[in-house]
């Protein structure tokens, strides 16, 4: 099963959200993680950003298993992240 966690600051730290699958809109009312993601785990499976919901706007590059720790770091803008797509894996 893939997983990755997004984390509201850098270095893991803050509210988090765990994700099993891709999801369009981390503004809705369930997730309400829009634009706040500082840092992320990846757990399992190939995962990509897009800074609008829906998969709008630019994307990251694809990531896959490994700690980030501040996403600025890999090329991702610090509170930009408003969709998140799993690529493949598990």
């Amino acid at each position: 099963m893939a997983e990755i966690i997004l984390f509201e600051h850098i270095n893991f730290e803050g509210a988090h959200r765990h994700l099993f699958v891709s999801d369009d809109d981390l503004g809705s009312a369930y997730d309400n993680f829009n634009d706040i993601t500082s840092s992320f785990v990846v757990v399992s499976g190939e995962w990509q950003f897009s800074r609008d919901a829906n998969y709008g706007g630019p994307d990251s590059t694809i990531f896959g298993p490994g700690l980030y720790d501040w996403v600025e770091n890999v090329g991702v803008p610090n509170d930009s992240i408003s969709s998140v797509a799993l690529i493949s894996g598990g």
